[in-house]
């Protein structure tokens, strides 16, 4: 039981951008519409016409039903969450969700759009045999897709923790500040929504953070030197002061010195840690 924890609690990539999201959703509606085309379960063996236009009508509503989704659970109960927070168990949950919500959409698509009235008594019918096709099948793409990624950037940390130190001895430590902090005193940079949090090692050794009010894009606007990086699309980090760099399968998580929070390198920056 305790493996099967630690599997559940390993952190699950996530989209990181609205047309990823497209893609995979697209990816469900197509095998939604296909699957109902071949094999056609729930009775649908027994509609003689139109019956393409009914698995396209399916597929579209999932289409529809897999974005609303997506929007209510991500912007307003917040579940997916930030970084680590996302874990292999929550993503579970998650598309559990999502096959329940698809499954009532097309189970109201097909009764009133098709039949044209609504028997609740056959609903959970839909769902067993909605979540007898599809639970195992997710269950196995999500979890080989969790270690493929982690497998992908666990070993790209060993290259960058190779690299490191193969350059360490010629490093040079960019001069240069933000708002008046040497940049060799900055740890990292978070996003706050209209500011942001800048973490410092102060002159006697201390962590300390100090709040401006700017953003993340004004801040890319400014000159940085070499060492000042964006690594994710809420942080900076200060390459200079990396000590070891991890790997799972959202990415890649750097350890600071002096600083006890690992700052994340989300995937679509991980090339920017990467000798050329």
């Amino acid at each position: 039981m305790e493996v099967l924890k630690q599997f559940l609690d390993k952190p699950f990539p996530q989209e990181e951008s609205l047309a990823a999201t497209l893609k995979i959703v697209a990816a469900i509606s197509v095998f939604v519409t296909v699957f109902l085309y071949m094999f056609k379960p729930f009775g649908l063996h027994q509609i003689q016409t139109g019956f393409l236009w009914l698995c396209l009508g399916f597929g579209c509503i999932s289409f529809v039903a897999s974005m609303v989704y997506e929007w209510f659970v991500v912007k307003v109960l917040k579940f997916k969450g930030e970084g680590t927070h996302f874990t292999y168990g929550r993503w579970i949950l998650y598309f559990n969700g999502a096959m329940l919500f698809i499954s009532v959409a097309n189970f109201l698509f097909v009764r009133l759009a098709v039949i044209g009235h609504i028997d609740w008594s056959l609903f959970p019918y839909m769902i067993r045999g909605t979540f007898a096709i599809g639970f195992f099948p997710i269950i196995a793409m999500g979890a080989w897709a969790l270690l493929v990624q982690e497998k992908k950037y666990q070993g790209i940390a060993s290259e960058v923790n190779h690299d490191a130190e193969e350059t360490k001895a010629t490093k040079v430590t960019s001069s240069g500040s933000v708002y008046d902090i040497p940049l060799s005193q900055i740890r990292y940079v978070e996003a706050m929504q209209n500011y942001i949090k800048i973490a410092r090692v102060n002159e006697v050794g201390e962590l300390t953070e100090k709040v401006e009010r700017a953003t993340l894009k004004g801040l890319s606007e400014q000159d940085l030197g070499n060492s000042l990086v964006r690594c994710h699309r809420s942080f900076f980090v200060n390459r200079d002061a990396i000590t070891s760099t991890a790997g799972n399968a959202q990415g890649l998580l750097l350890s600071l010195s002096d600083c006890d929070r690992p700052v994340p390198v989300s995937r679509s920056y991980v090339s920017a840690f990467r000798r050329k």
